[in-house]
């Protein structure tokens, strides 16, 4: 009896233990996102050229009909809408954008999501796999679990996990990243390019910043940037479009 009594107390105490991380990561994540400013919210508004819509998820849809699709998977801890602004620009030329918001802001946690989006847009026959950060990181999972899913791959001041390796895969890809002194930003950018195609490509913003590849203001450890946000912002659509419509 005394066996099961201390068994049955260390189960209820596990079980306690368990729902009180849960909840303890639940509250980190709200409270340490990062949120929306000012200008991405204003992003989130529909204009003459696209459909904006908010629900499982968000979605920048062109009037006009596309057969091109861009999935976004946001950073680590910062609220999907915050990348409006590009996003929203991207769409104004006939890409439909579909951003899937993560478990607890960390797409880590739901690295197939796109899988659901690919299946909700039949007639989308052309799809970018993109990603900022750690969203950016757990696009390249999805990429390597999910090689004939995608038709190409957009990292944002990103790059794979090392559990990740896209080198001997013929997914189109870019890595677009900021630089300073012609240096990256990302810390192990240089070590993590082996893991990548030999043709990607490599596409540095001399002077942007970390924070400024969406608009929810200055992150922690992140480096001054040297040129404005809508500068970068503009950048980053100019080089985007590019690479979806080569």
């Amino acid at each position: 009896m005394k066996i099961r009594k201390v068994l049955r107390i260390t189960i209820i105490a596990m079980i306690v233990i368990i729902i009180v991380a849960a909840l303890g990561m639940v509250a980190w994540s709200v409270t340490g996102t990062y949120p929306a400013r000012a200008v991405a919210l204003s992003a989130m508004e529909s204009t003459d050229g696209v459909t904006v819509a908010q629900d499982k998820w968000i979605t920048f849809t062109p009037v006009d009909a596309t057969d091109t699709g861009l999935i976004f998977y946001p950073g680590g801890l910062v609220e999907p809408t915050a990348y409006a602004p590009v996003l929203h620009q991207i769409a104004e030329q006939g890409v439909l954008v579909v951003i899937v918001p993560m478990p607890l802001n960390l797409a880590i946690f739901h690295t197939d999501a796109a899988n659901a989006v690919i299946d909700a847009y039949p007639g989308i026959s052309y799809w970018v796999l993109a990603g900022h950060s750690l969203g950016g990181a757990a696009a390249a999972i999805f990429a390597e679990n999910n090689p004939s899913r995608i038709d190409a791959l957009a990292l944002w001041d990103s790059y794979p996990p090392a559990s990740s390796d896209l080198s001997d895969n013929d997914l189109r890809v870019i890595s677009i990243y900021g630089t300073t002194d012609g240096f990256p930003n990302p810390d192990n950018f240089n070590d993590q390019k082996y893991l990548l195609p030999k043709n990607t490509q490599f596409v540095a913003i001399e002077g942007a910043s970390h924070a400024q590849f969406g608009d929810y203001g200055p992150q922690k450890g992140d480096v001054v940037p040297s040129i404005s946000m809508e500068e970068q912002h503009h950048r980053v659509v100019e080089i985007m479009l590019d690479f979806i419509k080569p």
